[in-house]
């Protein structure tokens, strides 16, 4: 059945139980409905629930103000300046966001100009800030009925990503929200809707004006989500890969640029199943294999020969868009050219050096090497059985111990004529 902006769904024609809703989540919705306030399940948990997955959190969107709900619950705190939410603490460290309607986004330019008790608004308003269509849904614990005033729930029917409002309009007021299309159309497999596409391109230019570091996390939330091979095709594809990383385009002309594709997928889809597996891997590790593929093409020398200081000054040159504290820079750094040490010496059928062994990122970067060299899925489906990486590295072959007795010295005799 598809429903209209503005629509209504009634708890038998949708999906979403409260069976698969946190119980605490549940408390927090119910505290607040029975005190007489709007309590709405918001946001990807709606998404996730409706499309079969288990949200990794839960948001709950109320009419209630920030002051209201601290009274409601004891076991809460007040968080954030001009935009304000509540986190609610349970047992085991879980904590449950609430937050108040809101008129406008925190990254909408006319924000600057309000007061921070101008920023609530009525549902309706909260749903129309939000950045897609399928993550602006509102479960009503009230009735337990889906509400909809963007389309959102024919955009899930239909698998389409699709920006709430102008694309236009909402890229150039926050280009983050480009990258945020591209994550969630690789999680869900849906298509882009052709405008946002079309207005992806032509404004890719200005993820530059982002705070470098906001977008250093953004992508790392796409190298640790299982679906980073998806997402880094359609980076590619938008040309948003190219607007992060500047000089990497620059060192790569246009064929061999397009041409990392192959190279790109095989080695993000084994991260993928990687992580997807629960193996805990760096921060470092994940740009290290960023960086790989680009540094293979632009280098003249086999990647197992490129010299340290080629290394470390490709990173600088490379990450220089996003901020990175000197620490991570070098432990990237690191794992580059323990990677390239290890392929020159075990693709030589050499031992591993002692020094390479002492190397604290030696795990990382021997699981690096065996992703370059295509080793079988089973290879890696052990690793994640095991959770953790303990390379295997050739011993030295034994040596026959000479046996050692008392050494005989044998005099010339000396005749007593």
């Amino acid at each position: 059945m598809s429903y209209p902006e503005g629509s209504i769904i009634p708890r038998p024609e949708h999906p979403i139980s409260r069976a698969d809703i946190d119980v605490d989540v549940l408390k927090v919705l119910y505290r607040l409905h029975h005190k007489g306030h709007l309590a709405y399940l918001v946001g990807g948990g709606i998404r996730d629930l409706w499309l079969g997955k288990q949200p990794k959190d839960f948001d709950i969107a109320t009419d209630a103000h920030p002051q209201e709900i601290r009274r409601i619950f004891r076991n809460s705190r007040i968080i954030g300046k001009r935009f304000r939410l509540v986190q609610v603490f349970f047992k085991g460290g879980k904590i449950v966001e609430v937050s108040t309607f809101r008129s406008r986004s925190e990254f909408d330019a006319e924000v600057d100009m309000l007061a921070p008790n101008n920023t609530f608004g009525s549902p309706v308003e909260d749903a129309q800030r939000r950045d897609l269509t399928i993550n602006a849904l509102f479960y009503n614990i009230a009735d337990f009925s889906i509400l909809d005033y963007v389309g959102g729930v024919k955009d899930l029917q239909d698998g389409i990503i699709r920006v709430v409002g102008p694309p236009e309009i909402r890229f150039q007021r926050d280009p983050v929200r480009m990258l945020r299309v591209l994550r969630h159309a690789s999680r869900t497999g849906f298509q882009i809707d052709p405008t946002a596409w079309s207005a992806i391109q032509s404004y890719r230019h200005l993820i530059r004006l982002c705070s470098p570091a906001r977008v250093r996390d953004e992508l790392l939330k796409d190298f640790r989500s299982g679906y980073c091979r998806d997402f880094f095709q359609l980076m590619l594809a938008s040309g948003l890969l190219a607007a992060i990383f500047p000089h990497i385009e620059e060192t790569t002309d246009g064929a061999a640029f397009s041409g990392l594709q192959p190279r790109m997928q095989a080695v993000f889809g084994t991260i993928d199943l990687l992580t997807m597996g629960g193996l805990s891997l760096s921060e470092a590790f994940f740009w290290t294999a960023f960086l790989i593929p680009f540094l293979e093409k632009v280098t003249v020398l086999p990647f197992q020969q490129i010299e340290p200081e080629t290394v470390a000054k490709y990173v600088d040159e490379s990450l220089s868009p996003l901020e990175f504290a000197r620490g991570r820079r070098d432990e990237v750094i690191m794992r580059l050219v323990t990677v390239s040490q290890l392929m020159h010496q075990l693709g030589a059928g050499r031992r591993v050096s002692a020094r390479l062994k002492r190397r604290l990122c030696l795990p990382e970067a021997w699981l690096l090497y065996h992703i370059l060299t295509g080793a079988s899925q089973k290879f890696f489906e052990d690793i994640i059985a095991q959770q953790s990486v303990k390379p295997v590295l050739p011993e030295k072959p034994p040596t026959t111990k000479r046996r050692r007795g008392r050494r005989r010295t044998h005099r010339k005799k000396v005749s007593p004529i």
